[in-house]
């Protein structure tokens, strides 16, 4: 398939404004998705996902990871690149981690080595000076120059990773989070739910879902316009994640929709929690253009048990009794 940005670097052509912009965007958004994905950045696997993301951010599509990679099987016809090695990103940085301070652990003590001895043939020295000890002195302050240059090259390496666990921190974080409100995203969540599910199969531990979604939201942008729109959503992600308990999860589902999922959480207390977050953020207040917006939110509860045989079945029966209560709050 065709990817114009690309074919312009490939034979070195100067790219104007427009073109830089998306070249850091695919970037950025590949690289988040390989990490995300655990592929390894070969150069092969760069610049084949390069092509994919060219070929989707020049066309305007904002693709999923699973559309990404129907469209990677279309251009190549295949699968077999996805991962030519997969890896793990946080145990690839202990081993570096380890390797260096093993190494510096043996420099140090190389270096210790060698001022004793330099101390003692400097004793000799001074005793009796024979061309062999003095050669053996110098062959000795030799060996100890050494090791504190490559004691300062170690140090260097040690700068240079931790900088790569603060970049690749950065954008696990990016990945893994909303831009807009700050709260997980719906792969986040997604991810949190398989553990919340494998934890129930496994040792029975129930968990609670909350889906929260704003009424009316639609006519604020219509209104206001997205600025105010993005305004708002901060406000109500800001005042759910603040009334939630630490180990509680809360992220964007997508649009106006929140998703709370409660740890060892029956439905009963769920439901208070959900008419509180409801409560919270009916408190709010938020000034545009000399008005004061209020927001509500309509909330639906489900907990875990035998009888879902997925996620999917429990998110539906949230989703079913949000719809449920959207329904009588438009006939109150």
């Amino acid at each position: 398939m065709e990817c114009k940005l690309y074919e312009k670097i490939r034979r070195g052509l100067a790219l104007d404004k427009s073109e830089i912009k998306l070249l850091a965007d695919i970037v950025r958004e590949e690289l988040k998705f390989l990490i995300r994905n655990h592929i390894l950045p070969t150069p092969r696997n760069y610049e084949r996902w390069f092509l994919v993301f060219c070929h989707a951010l020049e066309g305007g599509m904002r693709l999923s990871d699973q559309e990404l990679m129907d469209l990677y099987s279309k251009i190549y016809g295949d699968r077999e690149s996805f991962s030519e090695v997969a890896f793990d990103i946080e145990k690839t940085i202990l081993v570096l981690e380890t390797i260096v301070r093993d190494l510096q652990s043996a420099l140090v003590e190389s270096s210790e080595f060698t001022r004793k001895k330099e101390k003692e043939l400097s004793k000799l020295q001074e005793d009796n000076v024979t061309p062999i000890l003095l050669e053996l002195l110098m062959h000795v302050k030799d060996l100890k120059k050494q090791n504190e240059r490559f004691l300062k090259r170690i140090e260097e390496q040690n700068k240079v990773i931790e900088e790569l666990k603060r970049r690749i921190q950065e954008v696990q974080t990016e990945a893994n989070m909303d831009p807009l409100t700050g709260l997980f995203n719906r792969r986040s969540l997604e991810r949190a739910v398989e553990d919340l599910w494998k934890e129930f199969k496994k040792d029975g531990r129930v968990f609670s879902l909350i889906l929260l979604d704003m009424d009316n939201f639609k006519s604020v942008n219509d209104v206001f316009g997205h600025a105010v729109g993005d305004l708002v959503l901060k406000r109500v992600a800001q005042a759910i994640r603040s009334s939630l308990r630490a180990r509680d999860i809360v992220g964007r589902w997508g649009g106006d929709e929140f998703m709370v999922l409660l740890p060892g959480t029956e439905l009963e207390m769920a439901r208070r929690i959900a008419d509180r977050l409801s409560a919270v953020v009916g408190t709010l207040r938020i000034k545009v253009e000399g008005n004061e917006l209020t927001v509500s939110l309509t909330p639906g509860v489900a907990q875990v048990s035998e009888h879902h045989t997925s996620f999917m079945d429990l998110f539906k029966e949230a989703d079913g009794q949000l719809y449920i209560n959207k329904k009588k709050k438009g006939k109150e």
